[in-house]
């Protein structure tokens, strides 16, 4: 069994990295979700860059910040992929999941549409373009 730690605002990724390596077992690692740790105001390159040699698991969901009313603060929400701030081909290219066996979990932050038929025509709309996204990256890869 493989535990995977899921990077998160409530602990640095550098912190993350620590915690594993002072385990010392291929048995601990980090499920890798770049998203989360904006709200911590880490970059997700560098939390890509810090976590990546020890990803068990990947978490495809990309972001967006929007002005809020007034222009006074920002809304983080999701985004489809490919049209958000996750630098995907970098995390892939990166961690290089295909390589070393490890899944990908595709994720939304989609916010309510006002009616459940409208929100889930977006998710689905949404699942569309991820794979989309996914696949031609994917074939992109060498």
């Amino acid at each position: 069994m493989t535990l995977a730690l899921e990077t998160y605002e409530q602990l640095g990724s550098s912190d993350l990295v620590s915690l594993v390596e002072a385990a010392g077992s291929d048995h601990l690692g980090i499920c890798l979700d770049p998203a989360n740790c904006v709200a911590r105001l880490e970059h997700p390159i560098d939390v890509i860059d810090r976590c990546a040699p020890y990803v068990k698991n990947l978490h495809v969901k990309d972001f967006a910040f929007t002005r809020r009313g007034g222009w006074v603060g920002f809304t983080l929400e999701g985004a489809p992929l490919g049209k958000g701030l996750l630098p995907y081909e970098y995390m892939i290219r990166k961690v290089n999941p295909e390589a070393r066996g490890i899944n990908r979990v595709v994720e939304h932050w989609l916010t309510w549409q006002e009616t459940f038929e409208a929100t889930r025509d977006m998710e689905n709309s949404w699942n569309a373009q991820i794979l989309d996204t996914m696949r031609q990256v994917d074939k992109a890869l060498p």
